[in-house]
């Protein structure tokens, strides 16, 4: 209980101090997901020690379930959030249904209800971490990593600890599901906490348009990642290349950039040998720097050679969409 309460306080705090929160957030959903936590744990300390005669035993162990599955479905909407997936809301409705149930339902057939929802809910990780595995990289990936595995612990701890396994395996398996909880808890919530990846998941949203520009300001290579803007690309190579030698020249540096803040508009920058990668998107996220950084890498590889003797010619350029298929 007390580590659920201070991550859900500590997520619910930063959710709230952020200058851009909204309803629909990561961390309010999370934050909510151990309230309810501490919810139910505490349901379940007052039916076991306190209200320990019927009817308001099984009031208790209804209300226990239901903070739980209610949880549950801040995190199925956190899930059906950040996937692209057309899952109708599937999983939330069913935590909905699931609470709906456990609230109607004879005692003897909630456990049931919070098994369905149990199993539920492990399909709805294993989606998300083969997502998230998917379409991350580096210490992105390993946070994600984290986070699942702080999960998937605190869930094998949740049914060592559930009444089905005291009554038929016993006190030993009971205690031993309190201290997976505990540690699946500190292992989910400091990843959580200390890692942007779960804001991330929704980075190809956010982008707009990649440059590659020569050194001398010629542009090499243009992609747009949504509908393309009425704009001069070779213009606007030619300006980006301009800023970034002026603010090179103010502050007697040889580094390049690395990020411009315009307006609802990020610019990243990665350099080659003889050329930057400007990529134009609507968040600075961490993994999009990562991203461009790998396809400047890429392209420095296979390209080098050929911008060092650019002289305005796109035809050499051609498979460079391949490549950022492949990178994007």
């Amino acid at each position: 209980m007390f580590y659920s309460f201070l991550l859900g306080i500590v997520l619910l705090g930063q959710w709230y101090r952020s200058p851009f929160r909204k309803p629909v957030d990561v961390k309010l959903a999370w934050g909510l997901f151990f309230i309810g936590m501490v919810g139910n744990t505490s349901a379940f300390m007052l039916a076991d020690f306190l209200y320990v005669g019927e009817p308001m035993n099984t009031f208790w162990v209804k209300i226990g379930y239901m903070c739980l599955i209610l949880a549950l479905v801040a995190f199925f909407s956190t899930i059906e959030r950040m996937l692209p997936y057309q899952l109708y809301n599937g999983f939330s409705l069913t935590g909905l249904a699931g609470a709906a149930l456990t609230l109607i339902s004879p005692r003897q057939y909630i456990e049931i209800v919070a098994l369905i929802i149990s199993l539920v809910t492990l399909i709805g990780v294993m989606i998300f971490l083969t997502y998230s595995i998917r379409n991350t990289s580096g210490a992105v990936r390993r946070s994600i990593g984290q986070i699942v595995a702080g999960f998937l612990i605190g869930f094998v701890g949740f049914l060592g600890r559930s009444d089905i396994s005291y009554y038929s395996l016993g006190e030993l398996i009971y205690a031993f599901g309190a201290a997976l909880m505990v540690v699946g808890l500190m292992v989910f919530g400091y990843a959580l906490i200390m890692s942007p990846a779960l804001d991330e998941l929704d980075w190809r949203h956010q982008l707009v348009e990649l440059y590659i520009i020569q050194d001398g300001g010629l542009l090499v290579f243009h992609h747009h990642f949504e509908e393309d803007l009425d704009i001069d690309q070779v213009l606007t190579a030619a300006g980006i290349s301009g800023v970034q030698s002026l603010f090179q020249e103010i502050t007697r540096s040889e580094q390049g950039l690395n990020v411009v803040s315009i307006g609802n508009y990020e610019i990243l920058f990665a350099h080659g040998g003889c050329f930057s990668a400007v990529l134009i998107s609507r968040k600075a996220y961490h993994i999009l720097l990562s991203k461009v950084q790998e396809f400047t890498d890429k392209f420095d590889i296979i390209f080098g050679p050929i911008i060092e003797r650019f002289e305005g010619s796109l035809r050499d350029f051609s498979s460079v969409h391949e490549l950022v298929s492949s990178v994007f």
